[in-house]
Formats: structure tokens, C-alpha cells, sequence
């Protein structure tokens, strides 16, 4: 036994020196190569903008990465940055999006063909539609577009066939709603559309199709994902969890909404738990007082992010690399990064994934693209606000491709509304000034859109209220830009108008029956010239007090009109530059067969302008004027009420000729809720000067003018603009006012 214990110990001697004899003379071995080092960056909204700080303190600390995989906000962040962005970059990005735009629930004003701008704000911002399925509603509430757009700007473009070719290779993590046992990992392609499909929150945005798979928010199934970090190859994990917690009061008397975000809540913390225990490191940043919609709080998030790093300096700093390594690190990440076209000259242009709308008018639309020098972000805010303004699509991408010539062109992806093509919306008004009855109205709305390839549209509207109105045109372009059209139309409509002379007044209930046919032009999206022919077969019936010159009973009119509309205000309640311009005319004459003879005019404009960050200046005018004819005593023009004169009743003066100036302004009030501009609100204050002659427009005495003021506060909702307020008039008195629906 000791025999072989010598033996074996005389062998390791010699070896031992035989080592120590050739070390010397052998070159020294390639150092063992460093630790891989991966980041598994969590969702959470706008408490995700804390990943910035993170990564900002990592690169102080030189910490390389080397992987990274995000959920919702988290890939959104680790996206960007993979892609090349260094942290001044994102950092300036995400403190000068208009965060309130990109989320906001309805579409971007300057999409909007001029007849939609006027749907708002009459209208709830919520369509549904009617498809061969039944009834239909869209899967989310927030524009994505915009988002789309602002992800498209901030990657460059960037498609490429690997996402692990980034200059840090990348995985976004998402869900497939037809098979969710397991996440979806987005790892090619477009990189602003897979950052899109991992942040499409269910019943905020819609889903994103890619690949044949309709994919939402990947933090349903994963959101931290360490295990896809690790099958990426990482050595050392470090897991960034900045997870909403769960309310701390939480009861039998909280509300739904209440219950269900803690109940999201409890779900998206039991599955962190799951995947944060095989994380190597874990950072908690210290988020207590954020919530998920604190966009406006990006300097405080990211500065806790960079707290959380800092706290743990010492361990990670075992992690760094010295001040070479690091530069060459950090230059090999740079010339990994993709080389994209500052802009693109496409020789041709094609549209793609549409079904009901015509190819040839679409692609018509865009072909001022075509030969053109263009940025891949011109190219695509073009497409969107001349699509868009069509009211059929969701979604538009685009990507590049080559034809057989070696020529490059611009493919316009397209996704249709999927719950077309028979759109509807329901709307609401109401108002009363408390010493007075409460008016109602209930709006409705039914589009069917491109019955021809000219892009024909059937509209119906109906209101009903103390009186009804029921309408159909049938709107039809002539070309395929959609600038000239014809619209028959007809409609019913019976009403209740009072008419004030000197102390007393008249209440007749009017019914009429309306043919016409209008024909028109478009002037881009912010401007409509109508004029046509009209058939009104009237009956007239005084209900209360005195006829002062009733026509007769039933008058059977034919009449020539015109109608001028200018809209590019950029918000329709809280609009901060613009124009709003309405001019409408209707001449009776016997000549065309009229039993009356009389003119009617109207005009309407407001100007909106920002006088710094936090006031709106405004000012408007209404004029209404017969000229020198007689009108009959229902069709005298009105003002009164909060909109108009505020000190007098609705419509408590009446004439053949009114006017009514405004002038002040929207003033911004401390907001707890004004993130996604969803119900947002502000102070009004104007003074204003008008009334209503029964006279001549020669024989109008501007001396006569009543003088007032307005105050009031108005809340933007998802469901209308809410007014509250007190206005005076001389010779009126002090009256409050509350209303739903338009302001303006």
C-alpha cells in the first residue's frame, strides 16, 4: 500500500517539474472567454421608461450586454436599444413623444376626410360594425397607427431576417391568441412590428398579424422573460421586474374596473414569480408612486432605474470590463448595426391585403411617391394620411422589394377594419340650464362603404328627440382621387321652433319631407364646396300663442343651395391652431317653383391659436341673415342658450337677422388624467356681444347689441364633451348650464 503511495507520489513530482520546465518555454494560453451577459426586460407601461435608467447605469458601469428579450414596454425599450439607439437617443425620444397623440383613442385629426371632422365631437368614439359574422366590434381602442408610425421612425425601418444580427441580439416576446400554451417569440422581420404585436395590450390596442399569427401582448403568457434570454445563450441573467403591484385595498365594494386591473395584476405577479427564480440577479426599481399611464414622469422613472443599478454597483462591477475591452465592445456592437437608405426612390408602388377596396384607387392615391426621392418615414406618414382619411383601414405598413428588373419599389400593406363593411355609431346629446326643461337627442350613424370601385358610400343618420330627422344619401365619387362626387339624398324631419316677438311668443310644429341632389368637390381633407337642387314638401302647424304671417299651411318649395365648409383645426374641442369655417345658403323662388320667395344665409367661423403652453386663444362669430326678404315665422333664426347668447334661454331671440361674436379662451387646469386625452379637461372663459333683429339687414342698429361673459369647465370624454357653467347677457340674467355633446 505505502509502496504505491510513493510510486504515485513520485510520478506527480516529476510531472510537476516537468510542467514548471516547458511553461517556460511554451506560449501563454488565449485567456478563457468572458461570462455572456443577458437582460430579461418586464412590461409595464409607462413604468417600463425605467429600463432606460438601467441600461444607462449598466454602460456607466460597463457592464457589456450581450442578450437581450423584452415583454410589452420591456421589448419596446430593449427593441430600441438592441437596434443601435444609445441612451441619449432614447432618452430624448421618449421625453419628446406626445405621448397623449400616440395613445389616444381616436384617430389623428389630419387623417380625417373633411365629412368625418364633423362627426366629432356629435358622436361616442366607438364604432361597430356588421360583417357576415353579425355584429362587430374592433379589438382595441387605441389608435395603433401612430404608434406604428412612431416604432417605424425610432428602428429606421429596420427588417431583417435575424433579429440576433442587431447589434445586440434581440427577442420580443408576444402571445398568439389562437395558442397560448406557450409564448411567441418574434425574432425576424420587421422590428417595429413585432415591438407593436408585444405591446398590443388586449382591449387597448389591437392585435398585430404577423406570420399568419394574431398576437397580443406577450406579458400574458411571459412577462420576464428569463427562460428566452437563457435559451439565447446568456451565461448570467439579470432580470429587470417593473410590474404594476397589486392595489392595497381591494373590497366587496370596489368597482368592476377596480376588480379586474387587480385581477390582471395578481396574474401577470403569479407568472413573474414563476420565471423571476431563474434569474442570476434580479432589480426591483423603486416604482411605488407610478402608475402605468406616468408617460409624463419619464425623468423620475428613468432616474430610479439608474438607482436600482447604482445600489448594486459593487456586485456589478465584478461584471465590467476594463476600459479597452469595453471600447472594443462597444465597437463591435456599433458595426453590427444594419445599413439603412436615407431614402428610397421607388419605381413602383403597390397596395396589398385589401379586399373590399379598390386597388387602383388606392394605389392612385399614392403614386405622387412614385419617382420621387422619399424617406421610408415620408413614405409611410403620406400612405397613412391618405388612406386613412378613407375610414376602412386599421393598420398600414409598407416594406421594400425588388421587381425582376432589379427596379425598387414600395409595397403598401394594408389591413382592413375587420369589422366592416357596415360601420355604425351612436351618439348622444343633452342640455339644460336647470330653470328649464332637459333636452335629449340620441344620434345615430349607418355607413356602407365602398359599394363600387369608385368608392360609392350609402349614409343613414337618424336623431330623435323632441323632434326627430332621418336622412339617406348616397354618396358617389367620380374619380378615383375621390374629389368630385354626386349625392342624392332624402329625409324627414319634423320639429318644434319657437318664435319670440317683443313679449310674446309662438311655438310651431313643423314637418317636412326633403328630395335633393347635390353635386361637389373635395379640396385635401380640410375643405368641401356643395350645391344642388332641393324638393321640401312642408307642413306647418301653429301649436302655441300667435300666427304673425303663417305661411300656408302646406307649402310645397323648391329651392337652389350651397354649402362651403373649411376644417383644419388639429382637435375638435381643444384645437390649438386652426380654422373652422361654415357657409351655408338656400334660395326659394316661384321661378323654380317655390311657393315662397325668400333667401337664407349663414355663416359660421372660429379660429383656435396656443399662446404658450397652457392657453388657447379662440374667438368665433355667427351671422345669419335673410337679406331684404320675409321669411316665414318657423324659419327665423334663433340665438340664445350657453353656445350662443348664455344669458338668455335657447333660442330666446329670434329674427331675420342674428349675430353673435366671442372672443377668449381654454385654459389648462391640474390634471390627474389627461395621459391619454381620453378625459381631459380645461377652463373656459369668453366674453361675447350679439343679437337677433326682426328687421332688414340695413335696418340692423349694432348699439342694440347685448353684452356677457361665459365661464365654464369642459371635460373631452370618450363619450362626448361635457360642459358645465354660468353665463349672463345683459338683459338677460345669470344662468347655468349643463350639456353633453357639442360645444362649439
Amino acid at each position: 500500500m505505502f509502496h504505491c503511495l510513493f510510486i504515485i507520489t513520485g510520478w506527480l513530482v516529476i510531472a510537476t517539474h516537468c510542467w514548471s520546465a516547458t511553461s517556460s518555454i511554451t506560449p501563454p494560453t488565449e485567456p478563457s472567454p468572458r461570462l455572456k451577459i443577458g437582460l430579461a426586460l418586464s412590461g409595464g407601461a409607462a413604468r417600463g421608461l425605467a429600463h432606460i435608467g438601467i441600461l444607462k447605469a449598466l454602460e456607466e458601469l460597463r457592464v457589456p450586454v450581450d442578450q437581450i428579450a423584452g415583454t410589452s414596454m420591456g421589448s419596446i425599450i430593449g427593441g430600441l436599444y438592441a437596434s443601435g439607439l444609445d441612451i441619449e437617443q432614447l432618452t430624448k425620444a421618449v421625453q419628446t413623444i406626445e405621448w397623449a397623440k400616440v395613445l389616444q383613442f381616436e384617430r389623428d385629426r389630419d387623417q380625417l376626410s373633411y365629412r368625418d371632422k364633423q362627426l366629432q365631437p356629435r358622436y361616442f368614439n366607438f364604432e361597430f360594425g356588421l360583417n357576415q359574422n353579425g355584429v362587430t366590434a374592433p379589438s382595441g381602442f387605441i389608435n395603433g397607427q401612430d404608434l406604428l408610425i412612431l416604432l417605424k421612425r425610432l428602428t429606421q425601418h429596420i427588417v431583417v431576417d435575424d433579429f440576433a444580427k442587431l447589434p445586440i441580439p434581440f427577442i420580443a416576446v408576444a402571445t398568439d391568441l389562437e395558442d397560448a400554451s406557450e409564448p411567441y417569440l418574434l425574432t425576424k422581420g420587421d422590428l417595429a412590428l413585432a415591438l407593436r404585436a408585444s405591446m398590443a395590450v388586449p382591449f387597448a390596442f389591437a392585435p398585430v398579424s404577423i406570420d399568419g399569427r394574431l398576437l397580443v401582448d406577450g406579458g400574458i403568457v411571459n412577462n420576464i422573460p428569463v427562460d428566452v434570454v437563457k435559451d439565447m445563450g446568456a451565461d448570467i441573467v439579470i432580470a429587470v421586474d417593473i410590474a404594476t403591484p397589486i392595489l392595497d385595498q381591494v373590497n366587496s365594494s370596489s368597482s368592476l374596473l377596480t376588480v379586474v386591473e387587480q385581477s390582471i395584476n395578481i396574474s401577470l405577479i403569479q407568472n413573474s414569480i414563476r420565471l423571476i427564480k431563474k434569474a442570476d440577479i434580479v432589480i426591483e426599481p423603486d416604482l411605488r408612486e407610478f402608475a402605468a399611464t406616468d408617460f409624463d414622469k419619464s425623468s423620475d422613472m428613468i432616474a430610479r432605474g439608474y438607482q436600482a443599478i447604482q445600489a448594486q454597483a459593487a456586485l456589478f462591477k465584478l461584471l465590467s470590463l476594463s476600459p479597452p475591452d469595453y471600447a472594443k465592445y462597444q465597437a463591435a456592437k456599433l458595426a453590427r448595426r444594419p445599413y439603412l437608405p436615407k431614402s428610397i426612390t421607388p419605381a413602383f408602388i403597390r397596395v396589398e391585403g385589401n379586399h373590399r377596396t379598390d386597388t387602383a384607387a388606392l394605389e392612385g392615391k399614392l403614386q405622387t411617391l412614385r419617382g420621387h426621392p422619399v424617406s421610408p418615414q415620408q413614405a409611410l406618414k403620406y400612405a397613412t394620411d391618405q388612406l386613412m382619411s378613407l375610414s376602412e383601414f386599421e393598420q398600414i405598413n409598407f416594406r421594400l422589394e425588388r421587381d425582376n428588373l432589379g427596379a425598387t419599389g414600395l409595397i403598401f400593406e394594408v389591413r382592413e377594419k375587420p369589422w366592416g363593411p357596415h360601420y355604425f355609431q351612436l351618439g348622444l346629446e343633452a342640455t339644460t340650464s336647470f330653470d328649464d326643461k332637459i333636452e335629449f337627442t340620441l344620434l345615430a350613424r349607418h355607413e356602407k362603404l365602398n359599394i363600387n370601385k369608385l368608392g360609392a358610400e350609402w349614409i343613414n343618420e337618424l336623431k330623435v328627440g323632441t323632434g326627430y330627422f332621418i336622412r339617406t344619401e348616397f354618396y358617389q365619387p367620380l374619380d378615383y382621387d375621390r374629389r368630385w362626387f354626386l349625392a342624392p339624398f332624402a329625409s324627414v324631419e319634423r320639429s318644434f321652433n319657437e318664435v319670440f316677438k317683443v313679449q310674446e311668443s309662438a311655438e310651431y310644429d313643423v314637418q317636412s319631407m326633403q328630395l335633393g341632389l347635390e353635386a361637389g368637390m373635395t379640396f385635401n381633407k380640410v375643405a368641401e364646396w356643395r350645391g344642388g337642387f332641393r324638393y321640401d314638401d312642408v307642413n306647418a302647424d301653429l301649436r302655441v300663442g300667435n300666427a304673425y304671417g303663417l305661411p300656408p299651411r302646406q307649402a310645397q318649395q323648391n329651392l337652389l343651395t350651397f354649402k362651403f365648409g373649411y376644417d383644419n383645426l388639429d382637435h375638435a374641442v381643444f384645437a390649438t391652431r386652426g380654422l373652422k369655417l361654415d357657409l351655408t345658403g338656400q334660395l326659394y323662388h316661384p321661378v323654380i317653383g317655390s311657393d315662397l320667395s325668400y333667401q337664407k344665409f349663414s355663416l359660421y367661423a372660429r379660429a383656435h391659436a396656443h399662446w404658450g403652453s397652457h392657453v388657447i386663444l379662440l374667438s368665433d362669430l355667427t351671422v345669419d341673415t335673410a337679406l331684404n326678404s320675409t321669411l316665414p315665422d318657423y324659419e327665423y333664426f334663433a340665438v340664445g342658450g350657453f353656445n350662443l347668447l348664455s344669458g338668455f334661454r335657447q333660442g330666446q331671440q329670434t329674427g331675420r337677422q342674428a349675430l353673435v361674436m366671442r372672443a377668449g379662451g381654454l385654459f389648462d387646469l391640474p390634471s390627474t388624467v389627461a395621459k391619454f386625452r381620453a378625459t381631459e379637461y380645461k377652463f373656459l372663459g369668453l366674453i361675447h356681444a350679439g343679437k337677433a333683429w326682426d328687421t332688414t339687414y340695413r335696418e340692423i342698429d349694432l348699439s342694440e347689441l347685448n353684452y356677457g361673459g361665459t365661464a365654464a369647465i369642459i371635460w373631452d370624454t370618450q363619450f362626448g364633451v361635457i360642459q358645465l357653467g354660468i353665463g349672463y347677457t345683459d338683459n338677460g340674467s345669470f344662468r347655468y348650464h349643463l350639456s353633453l355633446g357639442r360645444v362649439f
